[in-house]
């Protein structure tokens, strides 16, 4: 299953006017992200990587100073952490996860293009350096339509093609001084891979009882399953937590899915990075029955709005103190952009792979079902820290042509 996060912040120089960090804390970022889009896109597929978002966060906080540093340092959750600690918490968990010792693909990369004449300071820049590894390069944004393709070209060799066109010509200027940008790429195989020859056509039910056909995969595995209670008595009160795991075991994607006749928006409040970690905690592995869907999900936040309503507002206006990045006093941030992408399909990456699993038929209910058919909230994290790496909701599954017959056939 190939996904991504991408994350690009454009700083804008005005000339108009004269490491024992808690996970839990990108854990809240990820469930006030996720409250925050599905307020504003109330029937919408949702999908974001917080660590992008916190990795590209920590590049524009080392250059910030003074009252700009105090709000996103509290809006981020890092008011109980030493000054720094943040930074050595994301190299250390960004080297642990890229790894080429793991049995999944994961890249981070960070670059900063900066316009010719434009200076960073010499220890902003070393510690960009240090912490996130990040590549500087000079270019000239009075040059808008050939500096855009350029990063967009960036961008494409550092998410394997998958995302294209992230900024256009219109996003610079005369006045813009620099763009940094972080890419996450995931690639992983399922541990236990879906055979391709059992995937069926299948309906999925939305939340306003419309039906849409869709390809859903189908295997009976081994898998951490639990059902939990929701404190209601809609539907027994019980809502079902899948966790499948890639390659390695260090890498899952865990899915929850409310029942048939309780609408995920229901369900939705009650997420909280503590419940997350119950879910984490109380999964048992055992034999399960999975219907899975194929679908795909590409999505562009405005990260802009996004930071302004958890309370990072300063970067953006003229009282934005930057001067740790540039002893230039104008300096503020005026575009912030996340843009994602995943795909989910049998063998859980691009490439094709065969597996040797079995699968029966829907009528030899033996074990637990789940059966996704209806809207679901699923995140990607590493079990090992509990680190959030991406996060999402499927309302409307994307209709991608299925091979085979309805399993109402089998």
């Amino acid at each position: 299953m190939p996904s991504l996060g991408l994350l690009t912040l454009l700083v804008l120089q005005s000339m108009a006017f004269s490491s024992n960090f808690p996970d839990e804390t990108i854990a809240e970022l990820s469930v006030s992200v996720y409250n925050h889009l599905r307020a504003v896109g109330e029937d919408e597929n949702i999908l974001f990587s917080p660590l992008s978002i916190a990795i590209a966060m920590g590049m524009v906080e080392l250059g910030a100073h003074g009252s700009t540093l105090k709000e996103i340092r509290h809006s981020l959750g890092y008011d109980s952490l030493k000054n720094g600690e943040e930074f050595s918490f994301l190299k250390d968990l960004s080297d642990m996860i890229t790894t080429e010792e793991n049995q999944y693909v994961m890249k981070i990369a960070n670059s900063l293009f900066v316009q010719n004449g434009f200076h960073i300071n010499d220890k902003c820049l070393q510690m960009m350096k240090k912490y996130f590894k990040a590549e500087v390069e000079n270019v000239d944004f009075n040059q808008n339509v050939a500096t855009a393709n350029h990063i967009n070209k960036w961008v494409e060799n550092n998410t394997n093609g998958l995302v294209k066109d992230l900024v256009s010509s219109r996003d610079f200027s005369a006045f813009t001084s620099l763009a940094l940008i972080n890419a996450i790429y995931f690639k992983g195989n399922w541990k236990s891979q879906f055979r391709p020859e059992n995937t069926r056509t299948f309906s999925f039910t939305k939340d306003d009882e419309s039906e849409v056909q869709i390809p859903m995969m189908y295997q009976q595995g081994e898998f951490y399953y639990g059902e939990f209670s929701d404190g209601s008595n809609e539907a027994g009160g019980i809502y079902q937590v899948l966790e499948i795991p890639y390659e390695g075991d260090e890498i899952s994607m865990m899915l929850i899915l409310s029942r048939q006749e309780v609408p995920l928006v229901t369900l939705e409040p009650l997420v909280k990075p503590q419940l997350i970690e119950e879910w984490a905690n109380s999964v048992k592995k055992q034999k399960v029955e999975v219907y899975l869907p194929r679908f795909t999900v590409e999505q562009e936040i405005d990260l802009k709005e996004l930071l302004k309503s958890l309370g990072i507002t300063e970067i953006f206006n003229r009282n934005a103190d930057l001067t740790a990045l540039s002893d230039d006093k104008d300096v503020f941030l005026s575009k912030a952009i996340h843009k994602s992408f995943i795909e989910v399909n049998e063998e859980g990456s691009e490439a094709a792979a065969a597996s040797g699993m079995i699968a029966i038929s829907r009528m030899a209910v033996l074990y637990p079902q789940v059966i996704i058919d209806h809207p679901f909230f699923f995140l990607i994290r590493n079990r090992r820290t509990g680190t959030i790496l991406f996060m999402g909701r499927v309302m409307h599954p994307e209709a991608l042509n299925a091979s085979g017959h309805d399993f109402e056939e089998l």
